[in-house]
């Protein structure tokens, strides 16, 4: 098989040099392109992993997942027996602590462990999904196919995080900008103003009073203020590490207007999308079930899809114990009935899954699009109370 070099940028404009095997240039491309990489340049080379170096990372990221998974499709797809084709890889990688996974794999494959039974020796980097889904491929004897749909799913998946990242990065940025300017007008401009107000003889207004308040607090504990945030962030993080406070958080954020909505959402389509990469995979559906409810992230959903998976297992057709939830939609109830008389369940679910994604990508565009404006006028808002408060002494003086 011919070995090239190959140039792009990623989405974020970042520069890619890399190598790897491939049936054509034809080939290599299309699955880059899948990948997300602008392609710049494709090379044949006659030399292996020498003219270029990988530079490796630490950590492993979403993409490092996807490329390891097409590349080992595509090779598997190409004919490539699979130890050599963890050879290829294990060139190409980008994580080092994925490179090392990997090495550890290949030295189990060599030792006749399965692939599903030395990825399931990494869950911190592959987890359940993984495991299931590719045990399922080796026993079809659709590896390849599987791989290709863990792929796309990662790529969904990632896309979806960038979208809702960048909408609301400009709205981060403002808040961050905006709580700057006020903390310097309270740490620095109000004691300006607090030693001009101390030649009057005369009694401050109440909301001069307040904000020159506030402004000496912050200036004299600000470290104790600081030590608090940061304790207070600690107890917190604390109390989400359990199951009982995970519970209680997320149903006050359920419970929020709009934000509670557009988490059920997310909530679900993510649920769906890994029940159909896995029911497509070959997965039982009970089994497919309890893999899909930890991909939710979420206490209050995981025992929700935990109910419906035991009424399955009690004999109830799956549009019906998800309907019994009294949390999915009626549309995903209804899709969902459709296919299971139709035997055509996992495109119903794929419908439902496509749906849910240009719904949540709408609601992030438009929500993000409102709050911007809504950040401004709130510190306008503010700082032009904290101008009056400043001011309004003087008014009162003037007036006199």
């Amino acid at each position: 098989m011919p070995y090239y070099v190959y140039e792009g940028r990623e989405k974020d404009g970042k520069f890619i040099r890399n190598q790897t095997f491939a049936a054509n240039k034809e080939d290599l491309r299309k699955v880059l392109q899948q990948a997300g990489l602008t392609v710049l340049s494709i090379k044949e080379s006659a030399t292996i992993g020498r003219k270029y170096r990988v530079t490796l990372h630490r950590g492993v990221r979403s993409r490092d997942l996807l490329l390891f998974s097409r590349q080992l499709a595509v090779l598997l797809e190409n004919g490539i027996p699979i130890i050599e084709a963890f050879e290829i890889i294990l060139k190409q990688v980008e994580s080092s602590i994925l490179s090392r996974a990997i090495g550890e794999i290949k030295t189990d494959l060599e030792g006749g462990s399965s692939l599903r039974d030395a990825i399931a020796k990494h869950p911190r980097i592959f987890g359940d999904f993984w495991s299931d889904a590719i045990e399922a491929g080796e026993l079809s004897g659709k590896l390849s196919f599987v791989l290709y749909q863990l792929a796309s799913f990662i790529e969904s998946r990632e896309d979806l995080k960038k979208k809702t990242i960048n909408a609301f990065l400009y709205p981060a940025m403002l808040f961050v900008l905006a709580i700057s300017s006020l903390f310097m007008f309270v740490y620095r401009i109000v004691p300006i103003f607090e030693g001009f107000f101390d030649t009057f003889d005369a009694q401050l207004p109440v909301l001069t009073s307040i904000v020159v308040s506030v402004s000496y607090a912050l200036r004299r504990y600000i470290f104790l203020i600081l030590q608090l945030v940061i304790l207070g962030i600690f107890i917190f993080r604390i109390i989400l590490s359990t199951k009982r406070g995970r519970r209680i958080w997320e149903n006050i954020l359920f419970a929020m207007p709009l934000l509670g909505g557009f988490l059920l959402l997310l909530y679900i389509q993510r649920f769906i999308s890994t029940l159909s990469i896995l029911l497509k995979s070959g997965i039982p559906i009970v089994k497919a079930l309890e893999v899909s409810k930890k991909a939710s992230e979420s206490v209050v959903f995981d025992e929700m899809i935990e109910e419906a998976k035991e009424k399955v297992i009690g004999g109830l057709p799956l549009s019906e114990a998800l309907q019994q939830t009294g949390v999915f939609p009626t549309l995903v109830v209804q899709l969902a009935f459709v296919g299971e008389k139709t035997g055509n369940f996992t495109n119903m679910l794929d419908e439902i899954s496509n749906y849910y994604n240009s719904v949540i990508d709408t609601a992030v565009t438009r929500f993000t699009t409102l709050l911007g404006p809504v950040v401004l006028i709130g510190v306008a808002a503010i700082i032009g109370v904290l101008v009056i408060a400043m001011f309004l002494p003087i008014f009162e003086l003037t007036a006199i």
